[in-house]
């Protein structure tokens, strides 16, 4: 008997030892995914320089030493203006404002506005405390729109931005995320509108705040203070089409309210241009626009010091320009939608291209339609090495890259990106990046998703 409780209490006691091993091992486990899981979302950061990336390679010289005759003009003046208007003839991608007409149907506005609605609210989407969006905020939305007021005939307003704005996919300022913690992708922003960039009025909200406004490459809401109408439509074309103007070259530049340049006045980025009334030693006078005492479209003159990253007129467009004004972004953070006055993929080539007069549209899958296309899908018999580096655009559905050459056997690119991941489940890690970045196509070669080089699906040459 004395056995039997002495066995027994050694079984019950291996029992529980076992249970506890058991416990600390699965409890050691979920640890580890977790710690993997929370790399894989937050900690993992990609290494500087990223794989098979070398210091020197980080300077556009590099890149421009491979190319036989850098200078050698692509397109002349004529001929871009000839492949922009191309470029709009195709539909869609872009649109000249100031061709649109005085008029059009409320009926199709209202269609527009109402099928934008309709197509986010079948997503999943989180404020930033990571509630779920509602059907009273689209309710909200649509009463402030009030789609029922719009009339059949719509009476066309033109002006220009005041600011750097946001366009939006509704009229609300709320960042709205496709999954909880995803601060970083507000999917209700559109893009960033410049300063000075010319677009057509079609609606308002009940509240006065927001105007609903076609722009060159896109539709949307902005702050309706961000804009200035003008009574006269010439004048949005004179602004716009001035024939002697500086371009800004430089990431961003600024621009003062007095010719002692001491004055902040508002800044600008890379592609935009301002009608330039005279030059003087020291500073550039240009024409800035404001609204004036009846809210219309007035213009002032602004201040940019001549030591600014400007130019006046267009930049001539060659191989080795395209690359120096790539690497001028070298580094700037990655944001969505152009959210915080920053760049997504898109804008940084948009950006880039805007320097030589080439408009591109602000979505990557419209500007991989942009130019000859070498190849489309069946990118595997391509030989990237006899591609045109500094024009050549690369493109797999969500991001585009500008081609920069071979070095090693590799494939080189620049691009603004946001991450990589390396392994697979339950290993994958995601290594955040969220800058525009030289790499080449292996990246992300043991993910999930492969490498950037298996991913590609259009190739395109910009002449």
């Amino acid at each position: 008997y004395r056995l039997n409780i002495t066995m027994t209490n050694k079984l019950f006691n291996f029992k529980a030892r076992m249970k506890r091993i058991l416990n600390l091992t699965f409890g050691f486990w979920i640890l580890t995914f977790i710690l993997i899981s929370g790399c894989a979302s937050k900690l993992c950061i990609a290494p500087y320089p990223l794989p098979h990336v070398k210091v020197k390679m980080h300077t556009p010289g590099y890149w421009i030493s491979k190319i036989d005759n850098p200078d050698k003009v692509i397109m002349s003046a004529e001929e871009i203006k000839k492949f922009n208007e191309t470029n709009r003839k195709r539909g869609r991608i872009l649109e000249k404002v100031i061709r649109i007409n005085n008029t059009m149907s409320g009926k199709r506005l209202s269609k527009n506005i109402l099928n934008s609605i309709k197509s986010v609210q079948k997503g999943k989407w989180y404020t930033t405390d990571n509630m779920r969006v509602d059907s009273l905020f689209f309710e909200t939305v649509s009463h402030n729109i009030d789609l029922n007021k719009i009339p059949d005939k719509i009476n066309v307003k033109f002006g220009l931005t005041l600011g750097r704005t946001n366009l939006r996919i509704l009229p609300t300022d709320e960042i709205i995320m496709s999954r909880k913690n995803n601060h970083d992708f507000d999917r209700f922003q559109t893009s960033a509108i410049d300063v000075g960039q010319p677009l057509a009025l079609l609606w308002g909200t009940r509240d006065k705040k927001w105007a609903y406004v076609k722009t060159e490459v896109t539709s949307g809401w902005i702050h309706a203070e961000d804009i200035a109408i003008s009574d006269n439509k010439e004048d949005i074309t004179e602004y716009s089409e001035a024939q002697e103007f500086v371009a800004v070259t430089g990431d961003k530049i600024d621009i003062f309210s007095d010719f002692k340049c001491k004055n902040f006045l508002d800044s600008a980025q890379m592609g935009t241009r301002f009608p330039l009334m005279s030059s003087k030693k020291g500073y550039f006078t240009i024409t800035f626009p404001v609204t004036n005492k009846r809210n219309k479209l007035s213009f002032r003159k602004a201040y940019i010091p001549t030591y600014e990253d400007v130019h006046t007129g267009y930049v001539l467009y060659t191989r080795r320009n395209v690359i120096n004004q790539a690497f001028k972004l070298l580094h700037t953070p990655y944001k969505w939608g152009g959210m915080k006055g920053e760049r997504d993929c898109s804008r940084f080539i948009m950006d880039i291209f805007a320097c030589f007069g080439i408009r591109m549209p602000r979505n990557s899958t419209w500007q991989a339609r942009i130019g000859t296309e070498i190849a489309r899908f069946d990118i595997s018999g391509l030989q990237l090495e006899k591609l045109p580096s500094g024009i050549s655009t690369l493109y797999f559905p969500g991001h585009i890259m500008l081609y920069l050459g071979k070095d090693n056997g590799n494939y080189y690119v620049i691009h603004d990106t946001w991450a990589y991941t390396e392994g697979r489940w339950p290993s994958r890690i995601k290594k955040h990046i969220g800058r525009v970045v030289v790499s080449d196509l292996s990246l992300g070669k043991y993910g999930k998703t492969g490498s950037l080089l298996e991913r590609l699906v259009s190739v395109n040459v910009i002449d």
